[in-house]
């Protein structure tokens, strides 16, 4: 892909919110440029989206917000509007979100782990962390082939292979970083004969 038409695929300009409170987003390939402050690609190590639901009346309220952050500051953009939600965060992962899924596969070849809320990721599998009241804090390690994983009301979602209904752990795409990366990256995996190593669909 050139120059060119990567740019035009990442373009976005938005300004959302009521004056005198209304803030603006530029996506180019110099950053994310948020009311005035401009945030370089590399800097953005943090993405994620989903839908906030809240219960009040005899309907559901519902916000969409969109999350970006570099190591030590984040920012959410929150809309009731579906279609310009979907713009961006198509934008997000195009402009960020498959550079941040490549360096994530290659940490993992290298031996690193990532953790996603109650559990941690490496390139051969899963560690799942139960605290207990009691017991303190237990630790037990899944292959992939060990599992199946899928999405269910807004949560990246894991069970034994041997006995989907019961559940093992999850990440919320709405409040936990980078769910959406890993999301993608097991879709891949789940392409591929054998579900040894999550970096083998690099290779």
């Amino acid at each position: 892909m050139d120059k060119k038409s990567w740019h035009n695929e990442i373009d976005f300009h938005c300004s959302f919110g009521l004056w005198p409170f209304k803030k603006s987003l530029d996506i180019t390939p110099a950053g994310f440029l948020y009311c005035g402050e401009l945030f370089p690609l590399k800097t953005i190590t943090r993405l994620r989206w989903g839908v906030d639901q809240r219960r009040g009346g005899p309907f559901p309220k519902m916000r969409y917000l969109a999350t970006f952050g570099t190591e030590t500051r984040e920012f959410t953009i929150k809309t009731k509007q579906k279609d310009f939600y979907e713009h961006l965060t198509q934008r997000f992962w195009r402009a960020v979100g498959k550079r941040l899924m490549a360096e994530m596969l290659d940490g993992l070849r290298k031996g690193k782990d990532y953790r996603f809320g109650d559990f941690s990721v490496s390139d051969n599998g899963l560690t799942v962390t139960q605290r207990g009241l009691f017991k303190g804090s237990q630790s037990e390690f899944y292959e992939w082939k060990r599992l199946k994983w899928g999405i269910v009301n807004g949560n990246l979602v894991f069970t034994p292979a041997e006995v989907t209904d019961k559940l093992l752990t999850s990440a919320s795409f709405l409040w936990v970083d980078n769910t959406h990366i890993l999301s993608v990256a097991l879709a891949l995996l789940q392409k591929q004969t054998k579900l040894e190593r999550l970096s083998s669909i690099a290779d």
